[in-house]
């Protein structure tokens, strides 16, 4: 695998997943429990998952109609999450030291253009907890 790859070769990977998994059912319920263990795993070695897990509850919400995603959206969280539990991408996770530095900086540009759909999602998030405060305190 080359290790000097260009953004734009790392955008035209991602899409390649995004076709690859598509946005169905299936794909997600693979994605998130694919990820789920991913992270399980990983989280005490690989500092960045702490910001992937919202990328996860955004696409949880969606898969159990809690939350809308747009098309789009739903495709770049699905590549990136992908992207993440693939070991061969384009610098293969294997490579010590620097193998997860290529999914670092996918994720990097994902969470770039997903800036307004993420504090969309943590405003919800927010509410959604909000109602559930208030619905206990009623009970």
């Amino acid at each position: 695998m080359n290790k000097n790859f260009t953004e734009n070769q790392l955008i035209r990977f991602l899409g390649r997943l995004g076709n690859k998994w598509g946005t169905g059912h299936d794909s997600v319920s693979t994605i998130l429990r694919k990820t789920k263990e991913f992270i399980a795993q990983k989280k005490d070695k690989i500092k960045f998952l702490e910001k992937v897990v919202i990328l996860l509850e955004m696409l949880e919400a969606h898969s159990e109609g809690k939350y809308e995603i747009d098309d789009g959206s739903l495709g770049l969280i699905i590549s990136a999450l992908a992207y993440l539990v693939l070991p061969t991408d384009l610098i293969p996770d294997m490579i010590v030291g620097i193998g997860f530095a290529d999914d670092l900086y996918a994720f990097k540009l994902v969470f770039d253009q997903l800036s307004f759909e993420i504090e969309s999602f943590k405003s919800w998030q927010k509410a959604e907890l909000s109602k559930i405060d208030k619905a206990s305190v009623e009970d």
